[in-house]
């Protein structure tokens, strides 16, 4: 084991210096979350602030090394996007914090968040839904105008950040996917996880440059609404049945009381820059890796946004983090620190960034029941209670379907027409 230094930065906010410790032979082993090899010390905590920023964007594993760090709580983390595609704005309010030996960065509930068009002085006001801030379904902004956006915390800090102006939109003009049984290769476990890729085909304007980052939604039927370990569902809650001798299932499903649709999100960054493709035809881009982790089909919207070249550097440096393939002497992310200012405390900063973006989107629906492959992930089958179970009485077989950003029984009849003669839970399962 050895110990190098790769470098210090300072500015108006913040010094960073980062020291690495690093054991060849770990290093090679590991690739993702399993393992844990000697990890990189940061004082001031400003590098995992920002690696949770990416994980509350992403709500996965993101460090190919878990890292240990001289951590600073109670940063503020903002991630928050003005986008042409209406109800796709957002904005997630985070503090860092160090509980129980973990590093977590926890949804600051109760912000004021609003949008502000810097030019008519218009203001479009989020309200706060599954731990994120989200937009009206109706509100988009418009390609070429130009936005802010004003946070206000609880304790009555203040955040605004820099105007951002949108680009211009670039649709997509087709979109396929390719089922891959080695999509990913996790070294942890040295095994693939199997999924499906999402490909797309557009022109690039050849009178600019443009530079866009990859989103997607997708949406499945849930088989069942709640999930009860070691316990029972009663009354809006799982109760706990771990002293019960008689108790021979380890889980209790429940079904859905109404139709009811999951939603999930992408777990990784796809970016592409036109610096090698400017005004060419794009073709085949890869931008967005589905785990195939049910049997369920599936309908996956990817959302193109076109953004600034300064949005683009940000999530490039994201993805350098997280992909670790930054190297040992690449530029440390102290520009992450984004575009915010706390006008209550120029001093205290916030992590992140705010980003208006021309976006466009394309639907596709992918039917899954007929595939035979394995799944990928911890599927856990339908297990209801059934008579004679030595549970509490009256037996329950339905849950609520909890609207929210992962979960919705209120689906636009454009979306829903996909699932027409979908079956709910496939024969095979």
């Amino acid at each position: 084991m050895y110990k190098k230094t790769i470098g210090t930065k300072k500015d108006s906010f913040v010094k960073i210096v980062i020291t690495r410790y690093f054991n060849t032979a770990a290093r090679q082993k590991c690739r993702y979350c399993r393992m844990q090899p000697p990890k990189p010390k940061v004082k001031g905590g400003a590098l995992i602030a920002l690696l949770l920023a990416f994980s509350a964007l992403l709500n996965s594993c993101v460090e190919a090394v878990p890292p240990a760090f001289d951590f600073q709580d109670d940063l503020i983390i903002i991630d928050a996007l003005a986008s042409t595609v209406p109800g796709t704005s957002y904005a997630t309010v985070k503090q860092t914090s160090y509980e129980f030996g973990l590093y977590r960065s926890k949804a600051i509930s109760g912000c004021t968040v609003k949008l502000i068009n810097a030019d008519t002085q218009e203001e479009e006001e989020l309200f706060e839904s599954d731990e994120s801030y989200v937009v009206d379904p109706n509100f988009k902004v418009a390609p070429l105008s130009r936005w802010l956006i004003e946070i206000r915390l609880p304790n009555g800090e203040t955040y605004r950040s820099s105007v951002e102006a949108t680009p211009e939109q670039v649709p997509i003009k087709s979109i396929n996917e390719r089922f891959n049984s080695e999509m990913i290769y996790d070294e942890g476990s040295e095994s693939y996880t199997s999924g499906h890729e999402i490909r797309i085909d557009f022109d690039d304007p050849g009178d600019q440059r443009n530079y866009f980052f990859y989103q997607y939604r997708a949406y499945e039927q849930e088989i069942y609404c709640k999930l009860c370990e070691y316990g029972v569902y009663r009354d809006g809650e799982c109760l706990s049945q771990i002293n019960n001798p008689a108790l021979t299932k380890e889980y209790y499903t429940y079904l859905c009381d109404v139709p009811c649709y999951k939603i999930s999100y992408n777990n990784d960054i796809n970016i592409f820059s036109d610096e090698f493709a400017n005004g060419k035809p794009i073709s085949n881009l890869l931008v967005a890796k589905v785990p195939y982790t049910s049997k369920q089909d599936i309908l996956v919207e990817v959302l193109q946004l076109n953004v600034s070249q300064d949005a683009y550097k940000h999530f490039r440096t994201l993805k350098d983090l997280v992909d670790n393939n930054s190297g040992f002497n690449a530029p440390l992310p102290a520009a992450l620190i984004g575009n915010f200012t706390n006008l209550s405390d120029p001093d205290r900063i916030a992590l992140g960034r705010f980003t208006a973006a021309a976006a466009t989107n394309q639907s596709i629906f992918i039917r899954r029941s007929p595939r035979s492959e394995p799944l990928s992930g911890d599927f856990k089958l339908p297990q209801p209670e059934i008579l004679g179970d030595p549970v509490p009485q009256p037996l329950t077989y339905f849950a609520p379907c909890i609207e929210g950003l992962y979960r919705t029984s209120d689906l636009e009849a454009d979306r829903l027409r996909y699932f027409e003669g979908s079956a709910l839970i496939p024969q095979d399962l």
